[in-house]
């Protein structure tokens, strides 16, 4: 498959996976993001030539988003509607927000070179994606953000501006180096 055929397919899925996470949780599934996740990989990582780095950087990603978002809940910067979890209880992420982070570290394999280009244009992602992010799920009723909202999305996004810099950094050290899609070798 073309390289530019590859990265539509890849966007597609990283959109449709990331709607699955949000409506699974609205609906009160919300496992259907994971496994839409799974379907993901399954269609995805066949094509990929790095696959044991792609899975490391996602994992890896997905670990650390985890860990990230459970602090975030266990000093309760946000609380997430009881309905919008499955099995990880409070203040743990809940399974619809590990999704998105697998779904993003998933995706750095297209997303670092865009992210690399300068260490500004990574915070400045990682900043305008977690209002978005926590802001639209806090307007969906999904999670409700500590009063005041501008100290909660503004913790977020602090946290957000040093966290997908790393991710990026990781993504290159783990790409750069070897073939990817769409290279000669």
């Amino acid at each position: 498959m073309k390289q530019a055929t590859f990265q539509k397919l890849n966007t597609l899925l990283f959109f449709v996976t990331a709607l699955a996470s949000y409506q699974g949780a609205l609906r009160g599934i919300p496992w259907l993001g994971l496994i839409f996740f799974g379907l993901l990989v399954a269609v995805l990582l066949p094509m990929t030539e790095q696959k044991s780095a792609r899975l490391f950087v996602a994992l890896a990603v997905a670990a650390v988003g985890f860990g990230t978002d459970s602090a975030l809940g266990f000093f309760q910067v946000y609380r997430v509607r009881e309905e919008a979890r499955w099995l990880l209880p409070a203040p743990f992420c809940p399974e619809w927000i590990l999704a998105l982070w697998l779904n993003f570290g998933f995706m750095l394999y297209f997303f670092w070179r865009l992210l690399n280009r300068n260490v500004l244009t990574a915070v400045t992602v990682g900043v305008c994606f977690s209002f978005l992010i926590y802001g639209n799920a806090a307007r969906m009723g999904l999670l409700a953000l500590r009063p005041p909202t501008v100290a909660s999305l503004g913790t977020i996004a602090v946290l957000w501006a040093i966290l997908i810099p790393l991710f990026t950094r990781c993504a290159v050290w783990r790409f750069a180096g070897g073939p990817h899609v769409g290279s000669k070798e």
